[in-house]
């Protein structure tokens, strides 16, 4: 007996649901919408995610005249935190940036350096990470869908296509099997994606937000099982994976 699409999608959200995980996807294809989640509407610490958040009030600032995407700082004045890990650590601190490049890197690098630069710029907290918020998958996708309007938010829209790319949600897919905006979030015990994958065939937006994972490796791994089974359901799966780590 064919399983439908639908009920496959389910049976591909059921394997992936455990404590501490919620699921939402959106698929739009062949003339079809479909929905289907696993507690899309549970609460999770919004982690890196945020940097969305940051990212659209900075592009906010430049559209109104408040923020000057050409203003200028050194790697050396961005003062990266000893434990950031930032992609500014691999240039020379005397390197000067605009405000443009400190935001592709925040978003496509999830760079928490020039995360506290931007958001200092804006005035939120010194430290997007550790700044106090709430999220379900369903918010997130509409801050996804936001950030990722090519019109109202170029610069971020452009970052979010070009991510480094994980083994979570994206599968590490080439830009030949599909186009792919999409953000993810850790901190301990937590381990977030979300994207929108625009293939020849259709669109999926997918959610996974979690926490209280006792390894946040397999849960990810468990993150693009699922999107694989969701897409492939829907007609909408990918030729080849390569996949490269990055948060």
């Amino acid at each position: 007996m064919q399983v439908s699409a639908p009920e496959a999608g389910r049976a591909a959200l059921d394997a992936y649901a455990a404590p501490g995980r919620s699921a939402l996807v959106r698929i739009r294809a062949s003339g079809v919408e479909w929905e289907g989640g696993v507690d899309p509407d549970r609460s999770y610490r919004v982690a890196s995610l945020l940097k969305l958040g940051i990212a659209i009030a900075v592009e906010d600032g430049v559209r109104d005249g408040r923020i000057d995407p050409d203003t200028e700082i050194t790697v050396r004045e961005l003062d990266a935190h000893p434990d950031d890990h930032s992609v500014t650590d691999l240039l020379n601190p005397a390197t000067v940036l605009r405000l443009r490049d400190t935001l592709a890197l925040m978003v496509g690098a999830s760079d928490n350096t020039c995360a506290r630069w931007l958001s200092s710029i804006v005035g939120l907290e010194d430290d997007p990470e550790a700044a106090a918020g709430q999220t379900t998958c369903r918010d997130a996708l509409d801050l996804l869908r936001a950030a990722a309007d090519r019109q109202r938010y170029p610069i971020t829209s452009h970052a979010l296509r070009h991510s480094i790319r994980n083994s979570r949600i994206p599968l590490g897919a080439t830009d030949a099997d599909m186009t792919v905006a999409h953000k993810t979030g850790t901190l301990s015990g937590l381990a977030h994606d979300v994207a929108i994958i625009e293939c020849d065939a259709g669109v999926a937006e997918i959610a996974f937000l979690t926490d209280q994972q006792h390894d946040t490796l397999v849960t990810g791994y468990a993150m693009g099982i699922c999107t694989r089974e969701v897409l492939t359901a829907w007609g909408l799966a990918v030729r080849s994976t390569v996949s490269v780590d990055g948060e």
